[in-house]
């Protein structure tokens, strides 16, 4: 394994942020052509710099660095108790819990132990928190995903997500 600083997001990471972006999204039009897309390139560095450096107070987000470089990113979000969870089925909501948004990492670092990394600090950073459950959604047919999500990473299905194409 190889030793990544994980670190705050600065000025110059969106281009190795991108390529982590788009060795996803290629890896995923290969699985299901008709779910997944390209993202536009033009500009896509700077959009993504753009949203990884907007600091937000319940928002977490971190970038795997090799050499000075980004080769991945985590963004979580924590949230509050719901305001009327004595009334909701799930018990999760009256606790605090963070949402994983997005884990990308460069398709030539997969494996190396960048992603475990950076979900490892998104989960410290969710203890530190007070939050009690931390939880993410990912294509329940990829490969690389959900091995890694439950063997390596130790999570459990506990949802499906239905979706049915109308058109």
């Amino acid at each position: 394994m190889i030793d990544f600083e994980i670190r705050a997001p600065r000025s110059g990471d969106g281009a190795g942020i991108a390529v982590a972006w788009c060795d996803f999204a290629e890896f995923y039009q290969e699985i299901a052509p008709e779910t997944f897309q390209s993202p536009r390139r033009d500009g896509l560095d700077a959009w993504l710099e753009a949203k990884l450096l907007t600091r937000e107070e319940d928002r977490f987000v971190r970038v795997a660095d090799l050499d000075g470089t980004a080769i991945g990113f985590v963004d979580a979000a924590l949230a509050r108790p719901h305001e009327e969870a004595e009334r909701q089925l799930l018990r999760e909501l009256a606790l605090p819990r963070v949402f994983v948004n997005a884990l990308a990492v460069q398709r030539g670092h997969w494996r190396s132990g960048a992603g475990a990394a950076l979900m490892t600090a998104a989960e410290e950073w969710a203890r530190a928190c007070g939050a009690h459950l931390i939880s993410l959604d990912t294509f329940a047919a990829s490969p690389i995903s959900v091995p890694f999500y439950e063997r390596r990473m130790g999570y459990h299905r506990q949802s499906i997500v239905f979706a049915k194409r109308l058109r």
